[in-house]
Parts: C-alpha cells; structure tokens; sequence
C-alpha cells in the first residue's frame, strides 16, 4: 500500500515516525523479508527517501501496525475475573480464549462491553492486537496477540491460510453426502437497512469450506466438522444454509429456532518456526453441550 511521504534522510527513521511501536529490530526484518519496499524494490534502512519515492507496506501489516486498542472503560474486578475464566493458554507473546456466545469481540456505536475492552483492562494498557475475529455468536477458540512482532507474524498466517480452523455445529437435517466440499461465492448485498451476505457466482469472491457430518442427532439436526480454507464473513453460516441444512439458532441464514446460535470455533492450530506448529482447542458451550447430550453423545469421546 503506497504511503505519502515527506522529505526524510533515512527510511527507518520515517517508518518509526509513522509507526511508533515499530522497533529497529523489526523494521530490519521486514525490509530483509520484503515486506516494505520503496519504488517496488527490497532496500535497507539506511535508503534516503524523498516525497517522489513510492514507500509501501503490505495491507495485512499496514492494518496491524495501525490498530489502536479499545479504550480504557468503566470495566469491574468482576469483569476481569471473567476474562481470567475464559483464558486458555497465555504466555509472553500470544493469549488464546474460548469466547462464549453472545460477547462481541470489537466494540461498536451500541457495544460497550466488548472481549476487545475486556482485554485491554486486563491488561492495564498492554495493546493486545485482535488478529482474526468471531462473530458475536459463536464461540470458541479466538487468538489475541501480544506483541507487535507476534501481530505481524500471525496477521501473514491467516493471510497465507497457513492457520487450520476447525468448527463445529449443529445444523437442521443431516445433510444428504455426509462429506465434501462446498465451493461457492460469497458477495454482500443490502436488505433492508442491514447487510446479508449470499451465495453469488457472478460478483462473488472465492469462498471454499470442507464439512463432513460426525453424527446425525435424534431430533432430525446433525453434528458437522467445518475447515473453511477461505476467510468470508458468515462463510460458515452462508456455506451450512445453501447446502440447505442452516445452522440452529440461525434465523439471519434459514433457521426457524428462537435458540442460540450453535457455532463453535473448535480448534485452532498455528504455524510455527522449523514446520512445528501449535493447537489449541476449547469446549463447546452449555447450549450445544447440551443438545448433543439429548441424543446421548458424549461430545470428548470424539475429540
């Protein structure tokens, strides 16, 4: 992405004018890996730079380099002793939860309680980085990084698909080929005053979801593993409802109930140096817990 420019001796010293959080160390890597260039080409630090040069950052860095943390609210010790109960894994660099349906994880002109929120109280100020998100209903596995360096590296991850998602979900029938792929694409169109996304083979942009059916249920749902290998908002949703089987609770994309909605992030599994990667995993919430209990399925035994 092209960056207007003023009339600088030094590269560096015009990224860190930019980019306060931006260390030297990082700055070095990202020009040695090509990620900032100048007129099209890999440079050094030490380039000087005029107005006529053309200094560009990748999108995906150029938002996570930019990204200012939810402000400081009027969160409780109780709040913060909630997000303690949501935490799965936490260490220097990253903090993974299992959201639970229902919590927004931005902020917006009617939420003021948001995971965003919550996690910058936690953290007294640390600017936790959102590198992906879930929609305010569904649950499961979400990643929160901690540092600039560990936002940058994830933000590529998920741009390059080199991040696995695995979901689950209950959905109305059983679908009738009980595995496959799903390729069809995903525009956004208005209706009414809100937005909808639909399937759409002209405009559409790429959306592709493997499924397959772990277990049909007894009150006529199904229990589906979804991998989405693109990243479309409401692909899940929008994929689950054109195969004809919405998921329940999902009255936006097809369903009938008045329930919530029963989306989980499952499990997440991250790219890490030498080919190693890292998995986490979260538990279904209360309410699909609870419907695959009424069909007498013990949801671990198939973990």
């Amino acid at each position: 992405m092209s960056l207007d420019s003023t009339l600088l001796s030094r590269l560096d010293r015009w990224l860190k004018r930019q980019y306060p959080t931006l260390t030297q160390g990082m700055i070095e890597k990202l020009l040695r890996q090509g990620k900032i260039r100048v007129n099209g080409q890999k440079t050094t630090s030490g380039t000087r730079v005029s107005a006529e040069d053309d200094i560009s950052v990748p999108k995906a860095f150029l938002k996570t380099l930019t990204q200012k943390p939810a402000p400081l609210t009027t969160y409780k010790p109780e709040d913060i002793d909630y997000l303690l109960s949501l935490i799965i894994w936490e260490d220097e660099e990253i903090c993974v939860l299992n959201k639970p349906s229902g919590l927004a994880t931005q902020g917006g002109t009617k939420t003021t309680r948001h995971l965003d929120g919550l996690l910058q109280a936690y953290g007294n100020g640390q600017p936790f980085r959102l590198v992906h998100r879930l929609d305010r209903d569904t649950s499961g596995v979400l990643i929160v990084a901690k540092t600039l360096e560990m936002s940058i590296f994830l933000s590529d991850a998920f741009k390059k698909k080199l991040v696995k998602k695995v979901y689950w979900a209950i959905v109305h029938k059983t679908p009738a080929i009980k595995q496959g792929t799903i390729n069809a694409p995903i525009a956004k169109i208005e209706e009414g005053n809100k937005e909808k996304m639909v399937v759409d083979f002209k405009t559409g942009k790429a959306a592709i979801t493997e499924y397959r059916v772990i277990k049909s249920l007894k009150d006529q749902s199904a229990w589906l593993e979804l991998r989405p290998e693109t990243g479309r908002t409401h692909q899940l949703r929008v994929h689950t409802s054109y195969m004809g089987n919405p998921i329940v609770g999902d009255k936006k994309y097809g369903s009938p109930d008045d329930q919530p909605l029963h989306l989980h992030s499952r499990k997440i599994t991250i790219p890490l140096s030498a080919g190693r990667t890292l998995t986490f995993v979260a538990p279904p919430p209360h309410h699909i817990e609870e419907r695959l209990k009424n069909s007498k399925i013990n949801w671990e035994s198939y973990s």
